[in-house]
């Protein structure tokens, strides 16, 4: 008797039957089913008013999930020279290219800024240092320290600041001749918590406010990632998650 995993849906799993049964491939492999791909893609960002969705391609670098994501209403986010030697392959215009990792290297930064890319994240002096040298003049967006309880994969210790140094860092960032444009935060990969993204957008509330009174208009959130999804245990679902956040950020 066959048993399908039940967190394996039967179409899927009739393909990867078919793929075991006719291809010669050796094992092992990583198989994937394109429509579940396209059909989770298409569900992000559908719960949040004016709402631009960004793959984070080190999520996976394959160039055919990348193409396959390649559609309107989709951009992409890159941390690396070869995430972005992927999109450049696939023709992708700069303006559809972010990058929100806080920590990045010259020799990324440059490469990015050659193609176009005019959109970073920061969450230190060097960092802006570094982005003044090597980007002058881009549009930037300060990283918060957030609440991770919940999740699977905490990042609150790795990136992020606290909202009193993140208005400096806005200043420090003006100074230097960039152009401060927003905040982003990542609640934690596999965010089983509803309530960190509650948390997080207060925290993004205060230091928006605080930006304004000393001349800086913010216009940008990214709230990074971390919706979860189910492996082999139910998890909330995105609409619930999107649906408190698009209350929190448009009343």
């Amino acid at each position: 008797m066959q048993v399908i995993p039940e967190f394996v849906r039967s179409s899927t799993w009739e393909k990867v039957l078919n793929f075991i049964a006719t291809s010669d491939e050796a094992a092992p492999y990583l198989l994937m089913d394109k429509d579940v791909v396209r059909e989770k893609a298409s569900v992000i960002g559908k719960g949040i008013r004016n709402c631009r969705v960004y793959y984070a391609v080190k999520a996976n670098p394959h160039i055919e999930i990348a193409g396959l994501l390649d559609r309107p209403g989709m951009n992409y986010e890159i941390a690396s020279e070869g995430e972005l030697k992927i999109l450049s392959a696939l023709g992708v215009k700069p303006g559809r290219i972010i990058s929100s990792n806080p920590v990045k290297s010259p020799a990324f930064i440059k490469h990015a800024v050659d193609y176009g890319v005019d959109y970073f994240a920061f969450d230190s002096v060097a960092e802006v240092d570094k982005l003044a040298a090597y980007a002058p003049g881009c549009n930037v967006y300060v990283r918060l320290t957030v609440p991770n309880e919940g999740s699977e994969w905490p990042l609150s210790k790795k990136f992020g600041i606290e909202p009193d140094t993140a208005v400096e860092l806005l200043l420090y960032a003006r100074e230097r001749k960039l152009n401060p444009v927003g905040i982003t935060f990542h609640v934690g990969s596999q965010c089983t918590n509803i309530y960190n993204w509650s948390m997080a957008l207060d925290k993004v509330s205060s230091v928006w406010s605080s930006a304004e009174s000393v001349g800086i208009r913010l216009k940008v959130l990214n709230i990074g990632g971390g919706y979860p999804i189910r492996y082999t245990k139910e998890v909330i679902d995105i609409q619930s998650i999107e649906e408190m956040i698009d209350t929190l950020i448009i009343p």
